[in-house]
């Protein structure tokens, strides 16, 4: 999973390695059944392109695709698999059978670099920007607005970019990771704190002495930390934990390698 989140990362800043002209619309784009497919682009031609990023191809991945065209049932629509790993000539023929369309590149090949910070639409999304995400916070937007800007202009870097994944908040997920380092959500009007290295308990504690309005919810998520943006003082209060966010998920990203 963890190299899939990070092609599907790079294919979206670099959709030109698919292919020349492609625009992107959105990611987790929904169909129906509660089905989701990776990435969704236009082309050059007007037509949606539907990708689903894998890490190897295999019957089932070829049979995810082919239901997703069977859902969609939309004829002038393209369906790609987009295969980390080299695809077998025996998934090839199958994929050539059903006219599905089929490209590998490894994600390591692929350049993660990005001058600014990019704003990618998940699918299913009211709000669509960051823009519309501030307005719906209303007294909270400007707290959430330094947030954003100290992320975008302090940590974001073209060696170690930072994607902002609009959903129902903007959650910042560097590109050349499978994790996430902060959530500004709506729902409850939070900042949700992400420490995928199973060290949330600690970070927890040694921050709770000094920003004593954190807190967590065990039972929801094991990694995460949350703080209520009306009790965040000024941006200043929380830029240390900010940064061990960070830090946590590039440290977890290079101890994959």
């Amino acid at each position: 999973m963890s190299n899939e989140i990070i092609l599907q990362n790079k294919l979206i800043i670099k959709p030109d390695e698919i292919e020349k002209g492609l625009i992107l619309i959105e990611r987790e784009t929904k169909l129906g059944k509660g089905q989701k497919c990776d990435i969704l682009y236009q082309d050059q031609n007007n037509r949606k392109l539907y990708v689903e990023v894998k890490e190897n191809v295999n019957e089932k991945a070829i049979e995810q695709l082919n239901e997703y065209r069977l859902i969609n049932n939309c004829i002038d629509s393209r369906y790609m698999l987009f295969s980390n790993n080299p695809i077998k000539e025996k998934y090839k023929d199958k994929l050539r059978e059903l006219k599905l369309e089929f490209k590998t590149k490894n994600k390591d090949d692929i350049l993660g670099c990005l001058e600014s910070v990019l704003e990618v639409t998940k699918g299913g999304s009211l709000f669509r920007s960051s823009e519309n995400i501030f307005k719906a916070l209303n007294e909270q937007s400007e707290i959430a607005t330094e947030i954003y800007n100290y992320v975008v202009t302090k940590l974001h870097s073209s060696e170690n970019p930072i994607i902002c994944n609009i959903s129902d908040g903007i959650m910042f997920q560097p590109v050349n990771t499978n994790g996430k380092i902060l959530t500004i959500t709506t729902k409850g009007k939070r900042l949700l704190f992400h420490f995928p290295n199973g060290n949330r308990d600690k970070i927890y504690l040694q921050f709770k002495i000094i920003i004593p309005e954190l807190y967590h919810r065990s039972n929801n998520d094991k990694n995460q930390i949350d703080i209520k943006l009306n009790d965040i003082k000024c941006i200043e209060y929380i830029k240390p934990l900010i940064d061990r966010a960070f830090n946590n998920i590039l440290n977890k990203n290079c101890s994959l390698r």
